[in-house]
């Protein structure tokens, strides 16, 4: 019986594991390849079915060795007994993956997770058979390890080595990769049951209409009754790297007052799938305009964006649908904070770079361009999210964005937390961003006019935007308050649509104790950035509209009786509704186009 090799893996056995591990193998790279790869629909987060395959590529190398090592002529299979339990963990630990992906419908990864049994049952088998086989061997007196006399001293105990190294190595491999993998499945299954999805998943063409996804459209106070009416609906757009949750409170809270709302989560937050890779946002917001259409949202509109939101909403008005939207609120809105603080601290060399944003001269139809600002930076803060998004089936990220202190409403914290918690939203943020975090501000060049461009350059201003359309709201008689007749600011704006600009008056203190910076490079820093935030608002207030109005957000809050801070949006959101609802609605002609509120 020790003349020749039995039971290797030249058996139809071992053909199956080889073709199995092969298979792992060569979707392990493709996945890695199509994960990166451009201009296409995704659906899913790629590198999930990644890491399944190179679990999957583990389990069959290791069930190759035991399956070759049993009963070979010149070798011994240690630690047997190790084998067997490692192979039913893993068993055990692929009916985890399986159930928990079931649970959320995602079927690719359940059936990626099948596969380890293949391997894994064949590990524990013929570890068993091998640990039975050595029994009776010893019975017989056949000695544990034989060398052929045709091995040289250097094979057999590199051999030896081999048998001792290799099935430590890979069973901690394993073991931790299939752990997390299977934590993370869990988890998500754990957040389906709790939380189930609010609003309705509407279906959006993209790429001019070849490709089809699915958008999330959440709505409260909407019913049957406010479609057929003509009252306004709020259209709630959140902040870079926001899900709909963020602003549900505010949502609510413009439908407690009684007006309707709506928020609208970008491709790949909340509950929308990832839509076009590269993202284009002149087509995100078509997309978005798409959505309310068919959920269906007929009514005026008004658009309320927060952060950066507040840029998606602009590009909105020149890029989808102006004439059904009759106002527009922004929530701490800048163009781009980052060419905006470089401008405050005078770097001259990077500054120069906005004569490429300035220059590009694209036609409106062509894809946005890639152009970076801060190439070192950017790069950095694509890596990071990127990586993110590598390491998202994993559950290494679900300990982050743990902290949302004071958020409302509380009841829906846990869903809140959720939504950071799954395989897409590190995807979202590093397709959003898209190499390079100007390309939202890129696309709104394309719609500058001379004359708003001349305006600002004799502001000395850094940044450019356009006025909105003198077309908007023109598809409906707006119910919204209009100020009281007087010369524009800026001639050459020529929409009077109401604009409400609300900012935190923290961003505009430029007291450094009051902020806690201690350190007076960073206090200079930072008295830079109060001042030009501040400028930003008032160059936003007189040119983007004829009837817009600022209003900062100074001490203390009625809602929970602290001071007003950056964190009003998802913090405060009722007292925030109720603002915005004076303002649009409650105005008496000749108000103050500039005030407080507290």
């Amino acid at each position: 019986m020790w003349y020749f090799r039995k039971h290797t893996v030249v058996s139809v056995p071992g053909l199956i594991v080889l073709a199995l591990t092969l298979s792992f193998g060569i979707a392990f790279f493709a996945y890695i390849g199509v994960a990166n790869k451009r201009s296409r629909l995704v659906k899913r987060n790629e590198f999930l079915y990644m890491w399944e395959a190179f679990i999957g590529t583990t389990l069959g190398l290791q069930a190759l060795f035991v399956v070759s090592a049993y009963r070979a002529s010149n070798r011994y299979l240690y630690w047997t007994l190790g084998w067997i339990l490692y192979g039913i963990v893993m068993c055990a630990l692929a009916l985890c993956v399986v159930g928990g992906y079931g649970a959320t419908k995602d079927a690719g990864a359940a059936i990626w997770a099948v596969l380890w049994a293949v391997p894994a049952v064949a590990i524990s088998v013929y570890a068993a058979k091998a640990r039975r086989g050595y029994a009776v061997d010893r019975v017989m007196g056949i000695p544990e390890f034989r060398p052929r006399l045709s091995d040289s001293r250097g094979s057999v105990l590199c051999m030896v080595a081999l048998d001792t190294a290799f099935p430590w190595t890979t069973w901690l491999i394993g073991v931790f990769f299939a752990l997390l993998v299977a934590i993370q499945a869990l988890a998500l299954a754990n957040d389906h049951r709790l939380y189930k999805q609010p609003g309705r998943l509407v279906p959006v063409q993209t790429n001019g209409g070849e490709d089809w996804y699915d958008m999330h459209v959440w709505c409260a106070g909407y019913d049957a009754e406010t479609q057929k009416s003509n009252r306004p609906v709020f259209v709630l757009l959140p902040d870079f790297g926001m899900p709909s949750t963020s602003m549900q409170g505010l949502m609510q809270g413009f439908a407690d007052a009684g007006h309707p709302a709506c928020i609208v989560d970008r491709p790949g937050y909340g509950w929308s799938e990832p839509g076009y890779w590269m993202q284009d946002p002149r087509d995100v917001v078509q997309s978005i305009n798409q959505a309310l259409d068919k959920y269906p949202v007929a009514n005026p509109l008004i658009l309320v964006g927060w952060g950066e939101g507040g840029v998606w909403s602009q590009l909105y008005m020149q890029a989808a649908d102006a004439t059904r939207v009759i106002g527009m609120v922004l929530l701490d809105t800048y163009p781009n904070l980052e060419i905006l603080q470089t401008f405050a601290l005078n770097r001259t060399t990077t500054l120069q770079n906005l004569r490429q944003f300035r220059s590009l001269g694209a036609s409106r139809t062509d894809p946005v361009p890639v152009v970076n600002f801060d190439r070192p930076l950017e790069r950095s803060v694509s890596r990071m999210f990127s990586d993110w998004r590598a390491v998202s089936p994993l559950a290494l990220h679900r300990a982050r964005n743990a902290e949302w202190p004071g958020f409302q409403p509380q009841t829906s914290l846990g869903m809140h937390k959720s939504r950071f918690r799954d395989n897409l939203h590190y995807q979202a943020k590093y397709f959003e961003y898209g190499g390079s975090g100007a390309r939202l501000y890129q696309s709104l060049l394309d719609y500058v006019s001379p004359s708003i461009d001349s305006v600002l350059v004799y502001h000395h201003w850094p940044l450019r935007w356009p006025a909105l359309p003198a077309t908007a709201g023109s598809a409906f008689t707006s119910s919204l308050t209009r100020r009281q007749a007087s010369a524009p600011v800026v001639t050459a704006v020529t929409s009077n649509i109401p604009v409400i600009l609300i900012a935190s008056s923290a961003q505009f203190n430029s007291d450094c104790s009051a902020h806690k910076i201690s350190d007076s490079e960073e206090c200079t820093k930072w008295q830079a950035f109060a001042w030009f935030y501040y400028r930003q608002q008032i160059e936003y207030q007189q040119t983007l509209s004829q009837n817009a109005a600022l209003l900062a957000c100074v001490g203390e809050v009625e809602e929970d009786k602290t001071e007003c801070d950056v964190d009003f949006v998802w913090r405060r959101p009722e007292w925030l509704a109720k603002v915005v609802v004076k303002q649009l609605f409650s105005q008496t002609s000749g108000t103050e186009s500039s005030s407080s509120e507290s």
